[in-house]
């Protein structure tokens, strides 16, 4: 059966198949797990993938048949499996596992976002000082990435969104396409388009023609290259 399939059985009490969804998709939790590992010292790989598992779970409560032109539920999968993950290596595991320091100092910035509010932006821009005397940048970047978010939420697809945060490291470390393939199982060449076409919303919204000469000059657009 596919995943479609098990998640409906599962809505409809069979636990059974939530243990063949949890298996049918074992290798894309590890994987995502595997670009969080070492980030958090107190958390071991399986820790990870614990975490990445009560997202895939989440997912398959929330996932919902009757919405026209719904998203596959991998892509509806990766979101939340990605999301337990990176907010586990936060300090926000739900099985208390955390290391506060690094909580407290980690460098993305723990805005709250997304369609429930409930999504953490993580980092997109690289090699920032975030220092007392760079207060003023730091406003002016937490301001970049809510709109940003904005603009993705408004004229991507949760599937291209999700393709560009791996892409560019949105959390943690830049993914290939390969394995952002391997992730959506579909091709190399998919993920590519899918990444293409994303990019050419963003660039062609009124926020990227609105702000090009200002960020063309600031030359602040690093790990998501707009092209403005």
């Amino acid at each position: 059966m596919n995943n479609e399939e098990l998640v409906k059985l599962y809505q409809n009490g069979d636990n059974k198949a939530l243990e063949e969804l949890i298996l049918a998709n074992e290798g894309v939790i590890y994987k995502i797990a595997n670009k969080y590992n070492g980030i958090n010292r107190e958390l071991e790989l399986e820790d990870l993938y614990q975490n990445g598992v009560l997202g895939l779970i989440a997912a398959a409560k929330k996932y919902k048949f009757d919405i026209e032109k719904k998203a596959k539920f991998i892509t509806y999968a990766v979101y939340y499996i990605d999301r337990y993950i990176h907010r586990s290596v936060n300090g926000g595991s739900s099985k208390d596992i955390g290391n506060n320091k690094l909580y407290n100092s980690c460098t993305s910035l723990n805005i709250p976002i997304g369609e429930e509010n409930d999504m953490e932006l993580g980092e997109l821009i690289e090699d920032i000082d975030y220092g007392f005397e760079n207060i003023e940048e730091k406003l002016f970047l937490m301001n970049l990435r809510n709109e940003l978010e904005e603009v993705m939420q408004s004229h991507n697809t949760l599937e291209q969104r999700e393709v560009l945060k791996f892409k560019y490291g949105w959390n943690t470390y830049p993914m290939t396409l390969n394995d952002i393939a391997d992730i959506f199982n579909i091709t190399k060449d998919k993920a590519k388009s899918i990444e293409d076409m994303a990019m050419r919303r963003l660039r062609n919204s009124m926020w990227a023609k609105k702000n090009r000469r200002e960020f063309a000059e600031l030359g602040y657009i690093d790990g998501l290259y707009l092209g403005i």
